[in-house]
């Protein structure tokens, strides 16, 4: 445990080299699968459906094997930045303009719930060697932090996320990737 929180510690001192955080979600065609496991929790395999709209669409399914479910879409920009979320059940959350996770520096947007709800939150992302980290804050505070290590395209490899509210900590990892 202490290599590993001293890795994060270096990785997030570390001078960031000049890249683009960006998520190329446009070089991953339709039927491209990202599949990832989360440390006590899910597998999520992320199925690449192509444009819709003019986003790009994503499906994920959670398990393994020949049986995954449904479990909802997301949709993003060119820059992997997620615009709107739907549950399985239907219910679309929107993010005006955007998530904000694929955005150096301070970046504000808002969350329209479902329920009409809307809040704003602002979130602070910086460069970092093996690709980006950031902190949250909403209408109570610092929400989440954490930080991912990134491929070439931008897709996750490894990360971590912290979440303030309840002080639950999730470690998370790339376990396949296909692209078509």
């Amino acid at each position: 445990m202490r290599a590993f929180v001293l890795s994060i510690a270096v990785v997030l001192a570390a001078t960031p080299l000049s890249g683009d955080i960006a998520w190329q979600t446009g070089r991953m065609a339709p039927g491209s699968v990202m599949v990832m496991a989360e440390q006590g929790g899910p597998v999520l395999s992320h199925v690449a459906q192509g444009r819709d709209g003019g986003l790009f669409r994503f499906d994920t399914y959670e398990g393994k094997g020949t049986a995954p479910v449904y479990h909802g879409s997301y949709y993003t920009n060119d820059r992997g930045e997620v615009v709107r979320s739907v549950t399985v059940e239907g219910q679309v959350t929107e993010y005006e303009p955007h998530r904000c996770a694929r955005t150096l520096g301070t970046c504000s947007f808002v969350i329209l719930h479902s329920d009409g709800f809307r809040e704003t939150r602002r979130r602070v992302t910086r460069e970092t060697v093996l690709g980006l980290a950031w902190t949250e804050w909403g209408l109570d505070g610092l929400v989440s932090s954490g930080a991912l290590e990134l491929d070439g395209l931008g897709v996750a490899r490894t990360g971590w996320q912290r979440d303030h509210r309840s002080g639950r900590s999730t470690l998370s990892r790339r376990i396949l990737m296909t692209l078509r």
